[in-house]
């Protein structure tokens, strides 16, 4: 007998069992291995994928491909191909909401062993996580059985963590090469919805079966069985076929529990007197009874969870951020440098310049788009401006430490709010609860205690600001360019952000902000009391 590792789990076979594992599914992406492809086979089908990705059509006339990425770690290379950018419409809780998505293609090259990974309708990151996914990837030895947690197919192991790990599908063939009417097949599936178990569908089988099907048909066994600490249930039937032969069919299942990929929907399947010839009729089982049901035995009662040892996980290295990276709005910016916005054009300006500078970690901005006025806008000296439906995709131009610096503009009024407008600070939902630090709260609402408040949005002129419990928090202010002026001509608009409270303070003083650093004046007004 063999051991086989099959995604988590492992499995006793017969010495001259042949063995194909393939294919696996983990982290949303199809993995698939070869140990019998050459370098130069290697080459050829990575240029065939390369043909086919740069001849895939584009919705929108933009080029198909995205992102081209070589990929070269741990002795292996390749390519990672992200394209066919596609525009469409989902339903989330009743809504319909517009979604963007890609394909992504990779090749690597072990000493050895070839891998390929593919997924399609994904998110606009999935190149980045694949690319982190195949850094966890490594080759394994002919007879190897990984010590660390992961999920692995024929000479490859996927090392933990792996992320979008709540589906891995997986499914081992075998068969004997002096028995070809003899097929085992183990399959595993986490993410599956419950379904009826094994007995209960076996019974309405029978209801539903003609009387001679019924006659012909003998249960060796039906009956609740656990393996190695895997609950489940199992169902023997010996076949008598209409051409006279018999066969032999055994099942064995353990239901899906929950969403962990440790417990997945388990089936494993032994059958004789299966022609070897597709859509060949039955033919007689080359393995007697006895045969068969020691060897079912042998084989199903060596099915078990692959241990691992948990201070082994493959650790995840960092993974350098390449020009031509793409962020959506809303998401945290992978790396420091000029990015450039994917919005404007065609006469639509974008309020900071289309090309911004973004540090590492803070939230990627949605871009304020500037039409050009009307000439009842220009008369009145007024800057239209829009934000799209779509979060802003931003492309990285440019890597570097520290942004070109500007002259620093003077401060502009923000946006006056009436007395009228203030809410008693007794009125705030958090007037007896102590703030932390770091809370935020957008435009328009209470201020709930008084303190020094940081604007979100990096380009307003606002800075930290003092407010009172109860004031109304204002809008932020910007400073633009009206289209047809002087470039000496600026132009203030007010648009609504979020305020951190950095210090607690019950009056406007020169203290020192959270940071250490004096707290930047704003304007005076009634909306900075």
């Amino acid at each position: 007998m063999k051991t086989v590792c099959v995604g988590r789990f492992l499995i006793d076979l017969p010495a001259e069992a042949q063995v194909d594992v393939s294919q696996g599914y983990t982290g949303g992406f199809h993995f698939t291995s070869s140990a019998d492809e050459t370098e130069e086979e290697f080459a050829d089908r990575l240029r065939a994928l390369e043909e086919e990705v740069l001849a895939s059509p584009s919705e929108d006339g933009r080029p198909a491909l995205q992102l081209r990425r070589a990929l070269s770690f741990d002795g292996a290379h390749g390519e990672l191909f992200v394209y066919n950018r596609r525009r469409g419409e989902t339903v989330v809780d009743d809504k319909v909401v517009e979604i963007e998505d890609v394909s992504v293609r990779a090749m690597l090259r072990f000493p050895g062993v070839s891998v390929s990974a593919s997924a399609d309708h994904m998110a606009l990151d999935a190149g980045e996580r694949l690319e982190r996914l195949l850094r966890k990837t490594r080759p394994t030895g002919t007879d190897e059985i990984p010590a660390e947690k992961g999920f692995c197919i024929d000479h490859v192991m996927v090392g933990e963590p792996i992320e979008d790990a709540d589906t891995e599908k997986v499914v081992m063939f075998a068969g004997l090469p002096d028995h070809p009417d003899v097929n085992i097949v183990l399959s595993s599936m986490a993410g599956t919805e419950p379904a009826p178990g094994l007995l209960a569908r076996r019974a309405r089988t029978k209801e539903r079966l003609p009387v001679f099907v019924q006659l012909a048909t003998t249960s060796l066994f039906e009956r609740a069985r656990s393996i190695n600490g895997l609950a489940g249930e199992e169902v023997g039937l010996r076949v008598r076929e209409p051409n006279f032969t018999t066969g032999y069919s055994f099942q064995w299942e353990k239901p899906v529990e929950g969403n962990e990929v440790t417990t997945p929907l388990l089936n494993l399947e032994f059958e004789s007197g299966t022609n070897p010839v597709s859509g060949g009729k039955p033919v007689q089982s080359t393995l007697s009874e006895e045969a068969m049901l020691e060897l079912w035995e042998r084989i199903s009662g060596s099915l078990r969870v692959r241990p691992a040892a948990a201070g082994k996980a493959t650790a995840a290295s960092p993974v350098p951020v390449a020009l031509g990276t793409s962020a959506l709005a809303g998401e945290v910016c992978p790396e420091s440098g000029w990015w450039r916005c994917g919005d404007g054009g065609e006469g639509i300006g974008v309020f900071g310049g289309e090309r911004q500078f973004l540090k590492k970690g803070q939230r990627m901005p949605q871009a304020l788009l500037l039409p050009p006025p009307t000439l009842w806008q220009r008369l009145r000296g007024l800057q239209p401006s829009f934000e799209s439906r779509n979060p802003t995709l931003w492309t990285l131009a440019d890597k570097r430490a520290t942004p070109r610096l500007a002259q620093a503009p003077g401060l502009a009024q923000a946006l006056m709010m009436a007395d009228a407008g203030r809410v008693p600070a007794s009125a705030s939902p958090t007037a007896s609860v102590e703030l932390p630090l770091g809370s935020v709260v957008p435009t328009g609402a209470a201020c709930p205690a008084s303190g020094w408040w940081r604007c979100e949005d990096s380009h307003a002129l606002d800075g930290t600001r003092w407010f009172a419990a109860g004031s109304v928090l204002p809008a932020a202010t910007f400073r633009t360019q009206i289209h047809g002026r002087g470039s000496g001509f600026p132009e203030l608009i007010h648009r609504r952000s979020s305020w951190q409270l950095v210090r607690r303070a019950d009056a406007e003083k020169p203290e020192h902000g959270a940071d250490g650093v004096p707290p930047r004046p704003g304007p005076s007004g009634p909306s900075a009391a």
